[in-house]
Parts: C-alpha cells; sequence; structure tokens
C-alpha cells in the first residue's frame, strides 16, 4: 500500500502562524480591538486581523504586563487580492496621524500609533504614501504627522478574550467606540467623504479597483470573514443589565403595593 501524505507549508509571523501564499504586516492604531474591526470588516483582501502586542521590552507580553509595548494587530491578507501599500492607506485613515501620544480617548505608550515595515521596499511604499497623503492635504506639514515608520518588531498575541471583541461583546464594543469618539474624530481628521470611502462597501476611492502585489487591478473583496455588521453600542452590556435589575426591581415593588392595597382594602370591606 502506497501512504500519500499531504504536506502544507505555512509562513510564521512569531506565535501566529499566516497561510501558505498570504502575507502579514503589523500596525498600531490605539487600541486594538478597533483596529481589528476596522480591518476585517472594510478593508480588501483581510483574511484575519489579530491582536497582539509589539515592540516592549519583555517577551510572552500580556495586557497586564507589556511595558514598553504598542498595543498593534497584526493583519493577515491575500498578496492576490490587495497589497501592502492599500493596507497602509487603510491603515492611516483609521488614526488620527496628529496625535503620537496616543489614540482618540486612549492614552500611554500602548496607544501610540506607528506603521511596522519587514523589508526595504516595505519602508519605501510606507514612505511614498505618506507623500501622496501630503499631497492631498496640502495644509499638513510632515513634522504634523506623528506616527513612525518603523522596522517590524516581534508580534505577540494578544489573550482570547481580546480576540474578535467586537463580535463577542458587540454593545459594550460599540458603546466604548462611540464613546471614545473614534469615528467622529476620524471624520473631523480626514472629511466625512473620505471617511466613508475607506468605512464603505463601494470603495469609491479605489474606483471599484484593487491594486494587488503584482500590480493587477482586482475586484476587492471585503469582509472575507463573514464577520457581522457592526453594532453602534448606546450603552454598555453592563449598563443594560443593570437597568433590566433595577426595572425588576421595580416592576415587583409596584406589584407587591398593589397586593398590599387590595388586602387593605379587603379588611375595610
Amino acid at each position: 500500500m502506497i501512504v500519500s501524505a499531504v504536506i502544507v507549508i505555512v509562513a510564521t509571523a512569531d506565535d501566529y502562524t499566516v497561510a501558505d501564499g498570504n502575507k502579514s504586516l503589523v500596525v498600531a492604531l490605539g487600541c486594538f480591538w478597533c483596529a481589528e474591526q476596522a480591518f476585517e470588516q472594510y478593508a480588501p483582501g483581510v483574511i484575519e486581523a489579530v491582536s497582539g502586542y509589539s515592540g516592549g521590552t519583555n517577551d510572552n507580553p500580556t495586557y497586564r504586563n507589556h511595558p514598553g509595548h504598542y498595543e498593534v494587530i497584526l493583519i493577515e491578507y491575500d498578496p492576490t487580492k490587495t497589497s501592502y501599500e492599500v493596507l497602509v492607506q487603510y491603515a492611516y485613515r483609521n488614526m488620527d496621524p496628529f496625535n503620537g501620544d496616543g489614540q482618540f480617548c486612549d492614552r500611554g505608550s500602548s496607544y501610540y500609533p506607528a506603521i511596522f515595515y519587514e523589508t526595504d521596499d516595505e519602508r519605501i511604499i510606507a514612505e511614498n504614501v505618506v507623500t501622496e497623503i501630503l499631497e492631498m492635504f496640502p495644509e499638513w506639514n510632515e513634522d504634523d504627522i506623528k506616527s513612525p515608520i518603523l522596522e517590524r518588531p516581534t508580534f505577540w498575541t494578544a489573550e482570547e478574550y481580546h480576540q474578535n471583541y467586537y463580535v463577542k461583546n458587540p454593545s459594550d464594543y460599540g458603546y466604548y467606540k462611540n464613546g471614545c469618539r473614534r469615528p467622529q474624530r476620524l471624520k473631523e481628521v480626514w472629511g466625512e467623504e473620505e471617511y466613508y470611502c475607506y468605512h464603505d462597501e463601494s470603495y469609491s476611492c479605489f474606483n471599484e479597483t484593487v491594486v494587488n502585489t503584482d500590480g493587477d487591478e482586482v475586484e476587492p473583496e471585503l469582509n472575507i470573514k463573514n464577520a457581522p455588521e457592526e453594532v453602534v453600542g448606546v450603552i454598555p452590556q453592563w449598563a443594560i443589565i443593570l437597568v433590566s435589575i433595577l426595572g425588576g426591581i421595580i416592576l415587583l415593588g409596584i406589584i407587591l403595593f398593589i397586593m398590599y392595597r387590595c388586602c387593605c382594602h379587603k379588611k375595610h370591606v
């Protein structure tokens, strides 16, 4: 009997495995929950966005112990459907490039913005993206851009409860994202037209096409992961539970009061 085996070759990205044929990049855009959701739902060719830590002083960092690490996402993408350049363009449209001390409502080194490159070609591409942005917004100066382009450090995957947070906790996530004024600030920085251009299925920014890694124009494919539609949270889940409990207590109190009044009325009859 002849036994044949199929060997699947994979490319590794530190402690995350990228499937054979796919590529990855790492970006820091503030809270990794929001960065993960933005790329998985709106960026073309993205297979998976993974929350993690990079650039710090310790190995195996955790949320409670990641000195000097950025909160980052590792983006696994299909190079036949998109490119490093396209995804770096997306990264900038999902950050406040003027704030080097944090992003939106979050402050501190964990939330510093940055674009990371793995090769000289990627570094040049990222620098060219910034040049194009400055040409698009001539009122901006190069010194205004506070998000550095840095050599890619080791990527460490964050705890499981951080992964797909917007899917597992939609109300809490929606409340945080809007309470942090992330969409509002992006609209202020980039303008509403540019914001919706990069957060809309029509992909009008690319004239309904995307240039992939080989330089071919392809039809954009978004939400390859088939993630559920974003929930705009008005109040967090804990508040919903609290209101429900209080509502139940008040309703119970009303019922007991009515029962008490009924009993008193019968005694007087």
